[in-house]
């Protein structure tokens, strides 16, 4: 999308797809040219690997690279797309020239998530509870009231579990993008080292990734932001758009 000098590629959230960051398109469209992607189990993509591999990722972001003939590009994120763009900070941060982070997933080690894709027990009781997943909601339920799953995270699994496309689309997505799980202290390493312009949004009232993830993973890095929008994980709204662009510096 756009026809701008500048090259932004950016990675959508999950359930969502590459088009969902058009919404920029009129206010970037003449200094970039947008390339969004549609991850594996997404949009238009049809991912036949078990994995979705750090060395998958960087190929496909090297022929952008090459298909454009540029030496460095800006990236951005939503939610799960965020955390790819972490791992390309992670491996490849000389290529960068600014990086906008929207409710960013991968700020920290997700101890429930690292367990159903990593660990074999782990695996055995996520397809279980996708399959059953009425009487893993009661099981969520006791431990939610033992604290060991907070709120928010019960509230997510019971307003997805009984949906049979969002229970297929986990099924498939959580597992594939399992190996793309970055290495914070290289990441902020990086942005140290090459001075990376790094903006992060997060929503006051987001219950999926809490905003302060975002204050911690910023401390310390001076060439990065931390805006704290009002709103839930959902920053992608038009009435957010503009103050996106002008907050992360892509004007």
């Amino acid at each position: 999308m756009g026809n701008g000098k500048k090259l932004l590629i950016t990675f959508h959230g999950f359930g969502n797809s590459a088009e969902q960051f058009a919404v920029f398109l009129p206010f970037l469209k003449d200094e970039y040219t947008l390339v969004s992607i549609d991850l594996p189990g997404h949009g238009k993509t049809e991912w036949v690997s078990k994995y979705m591999l750090p060395k998958d990722l960087m190929a496909l972001v090297q022929g952008i690279k090459n298909d454009f003939g540029v030496e460095r590009f800006s990236l951005m994120g939503f939610s799960l797309g965020a955390r790819v763009v972490l791992n390309i900070l992670g491996l490849q941060p000389a290529w960068i020239d600014s990086v906008v982070l929207l409710a960013p997933d991968g700020l920290k080690k997700d101890f429930w998530y690292n367990f159903a894709t990593k660990n074999i027990l782990g695996k055995l009781i996520f397809n279980h509870a996708l399959r059953k997943p009425e009487s893993w909601l009661k099981r969520l339920q006791f431990l939610k009231k033992l604290r060991l799953v907070d709120e928010s995270r019960y509230k997510f699994a019971s307003s997805h579990m009984l949906n049979k496309e969002v229970n297929a689309r986990v099924a498939f997505v959580w597992p594939v993008m399992s190996k793309l799980s970055p290495i914070i202290p290289i990441v902020k390493y990086n942005i140290k080292k090459y001075k990376i312009p790094v903006t992060i949004f997060m929503g006051q009232y987001d219950r999926v990734f809490d905003s302060h993830l975002g204050g911690k993973f910023s401390k310390g890095l001076k060439t990065a932001e931390l805006h704290i929008l009002n709103c839930g994980h959902n920053i992608l709204k038009p009435e957010f758009v503009e103050q996106i662009v002008k907050e992360g510096r892509l004007k």
